[in-house]
């Protein structure tokens, strides 16, 4: 058995979670995954004889997710490479690549290693388009979900005025001489219908993976109330629930931009640790002692380390 770390960008939170468990572990060969909030990866146990870190990358493509292959320190290559730096005493005559272009190549997409991923895969770019956009890293995310309650909470104020949800008189008027329901269909539409886009996403992503998350049930609670209200304000005569919705979604906003920055936090120092590795390690090579860049280091090196020095 192996394991491989994967990175899996554009997670929604916990609630995208289970849908890359689910189908990751249904692929043969594959004994475990655990996902990994901070580091926004996951940690596949697999049978090399069965499947590899490419097609698993594909997986996590396929369910709607954007992977860039293995988390290694940018400065590494994957502790497992076979391939030989020139001038090893080891290296075959005809090897021409070293392990920086194999370093370079381990942050890059799966669409650009071992024979186009990605245009193997099918890309939801719709869903993309409007949520989390593709390829968001977890500071764009953030930013993305505070704009997101910022938009849902200035359309909101309004909307509780003119309802206040039983604390008294409404304190706000609809102005420009609209019926207060069609005041508040039009400001109910702007605080639920853009903020609400990355749970429709996560949404359809875990019903076409064959899960139910929170992400289900946020789109079932505020589209139930939102959908309702339309029809009553349009349709037929019926109580109104543009203010429940729209607060709803302020607070699930509100909790889940607070999950995504803590999230953040956690990938960054995660990261940093990653990155302490030394870019250089001094080796044993043809009887002389000679640095090299650390990912020019290969299995069966004499590595020389000094008190003080970080272990490469």
């Amino acid at each position: 058995m192996k394991k491989a770390t994967l990175e899996v960008r554009d997670l929604v939170g916990i609630m995208d979670f289970a849908a890359v468990e689910k189908r990751l572990a249904a692929l043969p060969g594959v004994a475990s995954v655990a996902m990994n909030a901070g580091s926004t990866s996951a940690t596949v146990e697999f049978d090399e004889a069965l499947t590899n870190p490419q097609t698993l990358a594909r997986e996590i493509e396929t369910c709607g997710f954007h992977c860039r292959g293995e988390t290694v320190p940018r400065h590494l290559c994957l502790p497992d490479s076979t391939t030989v730096p020139p001038g090893h005493p080891r290296a075959p005559s005809e090897h021409v690549h070293g392990h920086a272009e194999h370093a370079a190549a381990v942050d890059a997409a799966p669409s650009k290693r071992e024979g186009t991923a990605a245009a193997k895969v099918p890309h939801d770019a719709t869903a993309h388009e409007m949520g989390h956009g593709a390829g968001m890293d977890m500071q764009d995310m953030v930013s993305d979900m505070r704009n997101r309650f910022l938009v849902s909470l200035v359309f909101t104020l309004p909307i509780f005025a003119m309802e206040p949800m039983g604390l008294g008189e409404p304190w706000l008027r609809p102005p420009f001489g609209l019926s207060e329901d069609l005041a508040m269909f039009f400001l109910a539409s702007a605080a639920i219908l853009y903020p609400v886009w990355p749970f429709l996403v996560a949404a359809w992503r875990a019903l076409q993976n064959g899960v139910l998350n929170m992400a289900v049930l946020v789109v079932l609670s505020v589209g139930t109330g939102y959908l309702f209200s339309v029809g009553a304000t349009f349709f037929f005569e019926g109580e109104q629930f543009y203010e429940a919705a729209s607060v709803l979604l302020v607070f699930i906003l509100l909790g889940h931009g607070l999950e995504m920055r803590a999230r953040a936090g956690a990938s960054a120092a995660i990261r940093a640790l990653l990155n302490l590795a030394p870019p250089k390690a001094n080796v044993f090579r043809d009887g002389k002692e000679v640095e090299v860049a650390t990912a020019d280091v290969v299995l069966g090196d004499i590595v020389v380390l000094r008190p003080g020095n970080k272990l490469p």
